[in-house]
């Protein structure tokens, strides 16, 4: 894991209706375009392309994007 301390965020139901009843996701699975990158063995411009088009489930956070490992794996299983 990377240095940085576990984390927790608050989703809200109305933010993100994958989660159940606003649901606590941990540091781990909130991901970067980097991170998503070596998970898939992909290039990264290719997961922002991706990511733009809305390929891939991911959200804007100012200039960054963020990636939600579960909804990452439901993507994957279907």
């Amino acid at each position: 894991m990377s240095g940085y301390a576990t984390k927790t965020i608050e989703i809200s139901e109305r933010r993100a209706p994958h989660t159940s009843g606003g649901r606590t996701l941990t540091r781990d699975e909130v991901l970067t375009a980097h991170e998503v990158s070596d998970l898939l063995k992909m290039p990264v411009s290719t997961i922002y392309e991706l990511a733009r088009r809305g390929e891939l489930p991911a959200s804007r956070l100012g200039r960054t994007w963020r990636f939600l490992r579960p909804r990452l794996e439901e993507l994957l299983a279907g």
